[in-house]
């Protein structure tokens, strides 16, 4: 009996942290869109409680707990994937808006540029949503949630991809393109219509 109210305890202290877990979501820049931070601290309590939810899992005096155990696992394992998927999505579109942002850029990459902005759109208003209701386990432990962050990864990894392949035309086109990154590249393709700062 004790040993099983140790695990209630354990549980119920986990579950009890969470409530005042907030997701951590402020405006970027001027763009007029949100970004989430310190991930970091959140990955590594979400950490912590899988592997104590993990231990008591294989613990003989679970029984009682089996089923409440089976479904924090599950959540706190959606949480991380979720949390996971969000950061990738994050790194891709800071990297990909200020881009997209060049008029010459969307007109040269029609397709690419609409997978960006269906992505941009998701991405404002899960980003409102969760602005609204920030409490991390609460937001965070939704499979829908997972599957958007999951198509929007798909759509910049697309977008990524059309990228390259354009600036390889264009250093196909001309062979000093060579000598730069992509950046600079892409610097240099965003300001074609002023020619002093090619």
């Amino acid at each position: 009996a004790a040993k099983e109210y140790q695990i209630e305890l354990a549980l119920d202290k986990m579950v009890d942290e969470w409530k005042d877990v907030m997701l951590d979501v402020t405006p970027y820049k001027e763009t007029g869109t949100s970004v989430l931070r310190g991930a970091d601290e959140l990955m590594a309590l979400l950490d912590e409680h899988i592997t104590m939810t993990q231990a008591m899992t294989f613990s003989a005096f679970k029984k009682p707990f089996a089923e409440q155990l089976d479904a924090w696992a599950e959540t706190l394992n959606t949480v991380s994937d979720v949390l996971e998927e969000w950061i990738k999505v994050q790194r891709s579109l800071l990297y990909l808006q200020p881009i997209f942002d060049s008029a010459d850029i969307q007109k040269q990459l029609p397709t690419e540029y609409k997978r960006f902005s269906t992505v941009d759109k998701n991405w404002r208003n899960t980003l409102a949503n969760a602005s609204a209701k920030p409490k991390a386990i609460k937001f965070c432990a939704n499979d829908k949630l997972l599957e958007r962050f999951q198509e929007s990864s798909k759509f910049l990894d697309l977008v990524q991809k059309g990228l390259s392949d354009y600036l390889e035309t264009k250093r196909a086109a001309f062979a000093r393109f060579y000598f730069l990154s992509n950046d600079e590249l892409l610097e240099i393709l965003s300001q074609t219509k002023d020619p002093e700062a090619v």
